[in-house]
């Protein structure tokens, strides 16, 4: 008795290859190129115009920025008098606030779209069926999400360099300018947290990166409005910028209480977990 050839081909091929490399990783980066590329062009931007701008600034009273309502606006503090101008006014016009609002604001969208995107388009399924688990899909997704945080922080780092070899009056203590740096990446930690649980269940991409987007712009409005007065302070607790302040490292040229971050680290954790365990559990409609 022969057994047909037809017969052994679908055992030969039931068992699909598993993907190799890291294709989710490297095709959540390309989807999101043009808002990370926009957020890094708009950081070399504002760094080298502080830098040419040094000499006009230095005219001005700096103190004036960082008190009053223009200073919570900012998320700033008084000024120590050996800080370089320089220094100074990255504080007030890359580093206040405004990072959070800005950046973080760009770094949650491209988060809470990463995965919400996929499901809206359809091609979550062809993913899956590479066979790649949820797990996986997921934790690649973060691990791009943080990349992406990473490639802000480096750029925000070269364009100071670069401004300090460019201008003759921008100077820096890279001691403060660098602890400023852990802050804000404390923060956009949580950012890219928060970002990935709203996506995990969430099936529209431009939603989900709004919705994301809103909580940034609501944790900016805690810090401005709860460090107006003492009436609105409790509501300052509820932003990450209150336990990761970044400008104040730079203008007074102290780095107080660092344990704060473990708060921001702790629920970007948390929430990236539970977005983790939510996209494993949801029933996936595109």
């Amino acid at each position: 008795m022969t057994t047909s050839s037809a017969a052994l081909t679908p055992a030969s091929t039931s068992a699909k290859p598993r993907a190799r490399g890291l294709p989710v990783l490297t095709a959540t980066l390309r989807e999101s190129q043009s808002l990370l590329g926009a957020a890094c062009g708009y950081i070399l931007i504002i760094g080298l115009l502080v830098g040419l701008l040094v000499p006009a600034f230095q005219t001005l009273n700096i103190q004036a920025y960082f008190t009053g309502n223009l200073g919570a606006l900012i998320g700033s503090a008084s000024v120590n008098p050996n800080t370089p101008p320089f220094a100074a006014y990255m504080a007030l016009e890359l580093y206040s606030s405004f990072f959070m609002l800005l950046f973080g604001g760009v770094l949650a969208y491209a988060a809470g779209a990463s995965i919400a995107r996929n499901i809206e388009d359809g091609t979550i399924d062809l993913t899956l069926a590479r066979p790649i688990s949820r797990t996986r899909l997921y934790l690649e997704k973060w691990a791009a999400m943080l990349i992406g945080m990473l490639i802000i922080i480096a750029t925000s780092l070269l364009t100071a360099w670069l401004s300090t070899v460019i201008f003759s009056n921008a100077r820096l203590d890279w001691q403060w300018f660098l602890l400023a740096n852990v802050d804000i990446a404390a923060m956009l930690f949580l950012v890219v947290g928060m970002g990935l649980l709203v996506s995990s269940f969430m099936s529209a991409g431009r939603a989900a990166g709004g919705v994301a987007t809103l909580v940034v712009v609501f944790w900016y409005l805690c810090q401005t409005f709860g460090t107006a007065g003492d009436k609105l302070s409790l509501l300052k607790y509820f932003g990450p910028y209150y336990y990761a302040p970044s400008s104040p490292v730079i203008t007074t040229e102290q780095w107080s209480d660092p344990w704060k971050l473990l708060v921001p680290v702790g629920a970007g954790l948390i929430a990236a977990l539970a977005g983790l365990v939510i996209f494993q559990r949801r029933d996936i409609k595109a």
